[in-house]
């Protein structure tokens, strides 16, 4: 089955084909990474200066292309975002397309970089980054960024430290070829409250409590009492090896998912699968082999799983749609060792690409810090549930209202309730990206598969997947 991230390596080979040999540093800490010379070009001091004027003061006419990957309901507020920016700026036209999920779209940017057609601006999974810099596909913005007439700081206007960090992790140190979007979400644990209840139970804080109640589900049951959603492949594996203390990819950029920690975390699920405690979604009988557990949950055909955030409103029983009522709970995710837990940001980033002229890449920048304004953003997260990704976002009184949200007040509620949830979580972790991170994605994806439900033994697929990825 083809899942987000898996689409990009098949993509990237063509950039690959197309793009010059660069040379790489190995110093400690951008090992893998593209060395500063070979990154897309970036705004000269007096280039993006004269743009700026261009822009704000002389108001040239630019017209700019913005491709994104958003979703068809939340689409239109997305463009009314796009048409406040163009009220706020007449003479920036932005010419906004929806190219599908974010694997076609990767698809098509990458066709597009290959014939030198791309857009000015869009949306990319962090995987997609080490070819897309290596290539000098894609500008670095720490000049923009940086900027005294249109940069951000990074106080309350800026991501919180974490997005931050995560963006300037992709590039030699010093540069920021990404920025964070609004799109933003972060797994958490959906359980069935009114079940829950029942039973005197607490959503669970560990592992093993949720194996505890999972074990207790399926004896009453006869139902598997706990899923995990795969949508991204690579998700279930990583999280798991990394709460039982895997590196999964050292601080130098090589790969270490064949360890000791890895393989307990795979025999923990295996083990719980084998007794009928544990399932995946594909193995689910509403789910109809796709890999979000959201439709069998409110037919009751398992109790609790992980998936997005962002996805928690399609997980709540629809009476009128003939599914029995009951009430949803929401939870941080479950920890090996809730003393040093362990949660992931997902979701995408934004990227100017290096086609573009430099004042269509600062009339870009401008989009980019309209859509991350705080005060554009309320409408926007409370319809997708997607993440705050900064404290002006937090602190903005609609949102705040949104979050006091009660049950009554239906899937409001609901997406208000996985936002705390991951508030309640602390900050999150990134993925480390490196140059394999898309092959490393896909081979994890399939080792995870091979396991769960094709049955395979751990410590020769665990094997297989490491080799495939050396």
């Amino acid at each position: 089955m083809k899942k987000a991230i898996l689409s990009v390596p098949i993509a990237l080979s063509l950039i690959t084909l197309a793009a010059c040999g660069h040379n790489q540093t190995s110093e400690s800490g951008n090992a893998g990474k593209p060395a500063a010379s070979s990154a897309g070009s970036s705004a000269s001091q007096g280039a993006l200066e004269a743009a700026v004027e261009h822009l704000l003061n002389d108001k040239k006419e630019v017209r700019i292309s913005f491709w994104t990957g958003t979703g068809a309901a939340n689409y239109p507020t997305l463009q009314k975002m796009v048409d406040a920016f163009q009220d706020r700026y007449p003479n920036i036209k932005v010419d906004l397309s929806n190219q599908g999920a974010i694997g076609d779209l990767t698809d098509k940017l990458t066709q597009n970089i290959v014939s030198k057609s791309t857009p000015t601006l869009s949306n990319i999974d962090a995987a997609t980054f080490p070819e897309y810099i290596s290539s000098q596909a894609i500008v670095d913005l720490m000049p923009y960024y940086q900027n005294k007439e249109i940069g951000m700081t990074a106080g309350n206007s800026g991501p919180f430290r974490y997005y931050l960090d995560e963006v300037k992790s992709f590039g030699p140190e010093g540069t920021m070829f990404g920025f964070p979007t609004n799109k933003k979400t972060s797994d958490v644990l959906i359980y069935n409250k009114s079940y829950f209840d029942s039973k005197g139970w607490q959503p669970p804080k560990t592992w093993d409590e949720v194996a505890s109640y999972a074990k207790s589900i399926k004896e009453e049951t006869g139902k598997p009492g706990f899923s995990f959603d795969n949508s991204y492949g690579d998700a279930p594996f990583k999280l798991l090896s990394e709460q039982w203390g895997s590196p999964y990819i050292n601080a130098d950029g090589t790969i270490a998912i064949d360890n000791e920690a890895s393989k307990a975390a795979l025999n923990f699920y295996k083990g719980n699968m084998d007794s009928g405690y544990f399932t995946m979604p594909e193995l689910l009988p509403s789910t109809e082999g796709k890999t979000f557990t959201s439709t069998a949950f409110v037919k009751e055909e398992t109790y609790m799983f992980i998936g997005a955030a962002a996805g928690v409103q399609f997980a709540v029983p629809k009476p009128e749609a003939g599914q029995k009522s009951f009430e949803v709970g929401v939870a941080p995710l479950p920890q090996k060792d809730p003393g040093h837990p362990v949660s992931f940001s997902k979701g995408e980033d934004y990227v100017i690409f290096a086609n573009a002229t430099e004042d269509e890449r600062a009339a870009a920048w401008l989009l980019i810090s309209f859509l991350t304004d705080a005060k554009q953003n309320a409408d926007w997260l409370i319809q997708t549930g997607n993440l705050p990704i900064g404290q002006a976002m937090l602190d903005d009184t609609t949102y705040k209202q949104f979050l006091s949200a009660k049950p009554s007040d239906g899937s409001t509620y609901y997406r208000a309730a996985a936002v705390n949830a991951v508030l309640a979580s602390g900050d999150l972790a990134f993925n480390k990206v490196i140059p394999k991170s898309s092959q490393l994605a896909q081979a994890v994806g399939d080792m995870w598969e091979a396991i769960m439900i094709g049955g395979g033994d751990v410590d020769q697929q665990l094997q297989a997947a490491a080799d495939k990825v050396k």
